[in-house]
């Protein structure tokens, strides 16, 4: 019983908890960004608590259902505003790719995205995998290439449209 009440001290390297990454802040931050760019990305990782934070790239399952670009920013748009109910404690980027498929990134407060999970039932429609925790070299290039793409694509694929969630 006292088990549940009095948790055990965390192992090394595991996820503690906390306040996490100041979202409100953070978005500010990022839409006020003339350029969307590493000093950008030098930003972010300054704040980034891997202890607290955690960072998911997302694909959408079913780009072939999508019909044209329209339709496709309207789904991103509409996950967006499904996602109000726990904005204080999440920040992501999606965008539409070549053959209206949808890449991004998101960024919570908390171990994974289960609070969205039970926020918004439209992730079933995508497939998440964790970056990280750490914020190494590699973790960092990736979380770049979502948030402020130099290239203006994906891993090879064109953007179409950009969504903020700010």
């Amino acid at each position: 019983f006292m088990s549940e009440v009095v948790p055990a001290a965390p192992q090394e390297g595991e996820f503690v908890g906390g306040n996490g990454i100041d979202m409100a802040a953070w978005k500010a931050t990022y839409k006020a960004a003339e350029s969307k760019d590493s000093a950008l990305m030098e930003q972010f990782f300054a704040l980034y608590k891997p202890e607290s934070s955690s960072i998911w790239t997302l694909t959408y399952d079913e780009p072939e259902s999508n019909e044209s670009l329209e339709d496709t920013v309207e789904i991103i748009k509409s996950f967006m505003k499904n996602t109000e109910s726990i904005k204080d404690h999440c920040f992501g980027v999606m965008h539409v790719v070549d053959g209206l498929g949808i890449e991004g990134v998101w960024v919570f407060n908390g171990p994974d995205p289960e609070k969205l999970f039970g926020a918004n039932e439209d992730t079933s429609w995508f497939s998440w995998n964790q970056l990280g925790p750490e914020a190494t070299d590699l973790v960092k290039k990736a979380v770049a290439t979502y948030m402020a793409p130099a290239d203006g694509s994906i891993y090879g694929k064109a953007i179409k449209d950009t969504q903020a969630f700010c």
